[in-house]
């Protein structure tokens, strides 16, 4: 071994130069062992890529992006030459943290995007509309809004506080299941009834104005506003109708009742026609179900005379598909909902950075599919065209609002707060399209209960829930199982009938 310093030749194991004494080293000693400074780039990069990451994500800068790319680009170029020089557990390391800061760039990304706007969106121009000039029909409904009571002892149709709880009683007692039980229940309190009748002479005239128009017209704005409301008095005035019509019926003035039932009657189909609001078309579905009850009252009465069964069968059976057609009121909801999921979309509570854990777009085109198949079901036509739920780059993953309303697993993490919003709007929906299918098979029952009055032959096919409606001649009613299937439970539909009349 050669002194460096010196020159002087040494022995192989000296540990110092015999003539200057200098340390020697050798050569295998003289190579440096690998440097743990070399992973100090890979792990700045990716380092960078997870920072970039966060940037671009919640904040949105360009050069974010950029910086973010080339740490991306730097730090697997570098893994890559250096690969084969290093042992086992210094791949492992760089890879696993390439692969940590690539998914976390693409779970951020995954959580960012949007889907794209809807084409050809609702507005207000697809809903059913009246002509403008019927706009005062709605002014005349604002003649019955219930807001005077508390001040004046006296409600817009013109009874007292005290007349409103009697009839409230009176409509009760109306609710009985036989026959003959409602008509002594009628006769018992057939002044009562009469006098309401005359002091309700307001709200009377009020319902005689709006049928003299041929259309009572719904022009407002969709909007989360209920604004002035008319329907209690309303309820009342309904009520009331039924306590009359069923007590003339009752009396023998078999053609007043008929007369009075159909003006009504003619009226609820005319505000059910344009109704924009959820609130009004059930409003309107619950008139509907009253006047279908004075209806089979009189079927079921033995005295009504067979030209009146015959004028009620020509004027008010069945429901047309628009009276009972729930479109407006979907579209509508629709609509304000598309004003303020914006609103919420930027809200602090929901938003983080620029993340958007709503996702405004998405939601809306998931509403809308689900909107889309509501009204195919009504209007007896196959859905098509859905509306992709997802960014354009993603893959097209089924998601759809069913009837328990259970979203897949990774669409509630794509959309959490779409998803959670949907829950509620997706039951209350339903609920809506249940009481719609109650009335229809109301009016269905009712068909039956007049074909059968009127001596035809009844077949007892029925619309929904069961292959046929049942006849219960013990229990005096005929009615479908409801939703459960299963008959004499809470949730069937029915209508009372007089066995002894129908010849069941």
């Amino acid at each position: 071994m050669q002194c460096p310093k010196c020159g002087n030749d040494n022995p192989d194991d000296a540990h110092a130069c015999g003539s200057c004494s200098f340390i020697l080293t050798k050569p295998d000693q003289e190579r440096p062992g690998p440097s743990k400074g070399k992973w100090l780039l890979p792990v700045i990069g990716v380092l960078l890529v997870a920072l970039s990451a966060g940037l671009v994500v919640f904040f949105k800068p360009t050069w974010a992006f950029l910086v973010a790319l080339l740490a991306l680009c730097s730090a697997i170029t570098d893994i890559r030459r250096n690969w084969n020089k290093r042992k086992f557990k210094g791949k492992a390391i760089g890879a696993g943290i390439l692969v940590l800061s690539c998914l976390f760039m693409l779970t951020l990304s995954y959580l960012r995007i949007d889907a794209p706007p809807i084409p050809n969106d609702y507005t207000i121009r697809d809903l059913r509309s009246a002509p403008p000039e019927y706009d005062q029909t709605y002014e005349l409904l604002g003649r019955l809004t219930d807001v005077g009571l508390k001040l004046n002892k006296m409600s817009p149709i013109g009874l007292s506080a005290k007349e409103i709880s009697r009839l409230e009683e009176i409509n009760d007692l109306c609710k009985h299941k036989d026959f003959g039980t409602i008509k002594r229940h009628l006769q018992d309190n057939a002044d009562d009834i009469i006098k309401l009748w005359r002091n309700a002479e307001i709200g009377r005239e009020i319902l005689t104005k709006l049928n003299e128009f041929p259309e009572i017209a719904d022009l407002s704005e969709p909007s989360l506003e209920i604004g002035r409301s008319w329907f209690v008095s309303l309820r009342h005035l309904t009520h009331l109708h039924r306590a009359y019509v069923c007590l003339q019926s009752s009396q023998g003035n078999h053609k007043d009742a008929v007369d009075t039932l159909l003006t009504y009657e003619s009226f609820v189909r005319k505000l059910s026609l344009n109704a924009r609001s959820t609130i009004t078309n059930l409003v309107c579905l619950a008139c509907s179900g009253i006047t279908i009850n004075m209806a089979n009252f009189i079927i079921n009465n033995p005295e009504t005379p067979p030209e009146l069964r015959l004028r009620l069968e020509r004027s008010m059976i069945p429901l047309a598909r628009e009276h009972t057609s729930l479109r407006n009121a979907l579209i509508s909801e629709y609509i304000i909902c598309k004003k303020e999921f914006p609103k919420m979309s930027n809200h602090p509570k929901i938003k983080y950075g620029s993340i958007a854990v709503f996702k405004l777009n998405s939601t809306l085109r998931l509403y809308m599919n689900f909107l889309n198949e509501s009204i195919a079901i009504e209007e007896g036509r196959t859905q098509s065209n859905e509306l992709k739920v997802w960014p354009d780059i993603y893959p097209n993953l089924p998601v759809k609002i069913d009837h328990k309303n259970k979203f897949p697993w990774y669409y509630r993490i794509y959309n959490p707060i779409g998803a959670k919003l949907l829950d509620i709007i997706a039951p209350a929906i339903n609920s809506v399209l249940r009481l719609r299918t109650k009335l229809q098979i109301h009016s269905d029952l009712l068909k039956k209960v007049l074909d059968k009055r009127l001596g035809r032959d009844v077949n007892l096919k029925a619309r929904a829930y069961s292959d046929e409606y049942i006849v219960d001649v013990e229990n005096k009613k005929i009615f479908s199982p409801g939703p459960d299937g299963k008959p004499d439970t809470r949730d069937d539909i029915k209508l009372p009938i007089n066995p002894e009349v129908l010849g069941w």
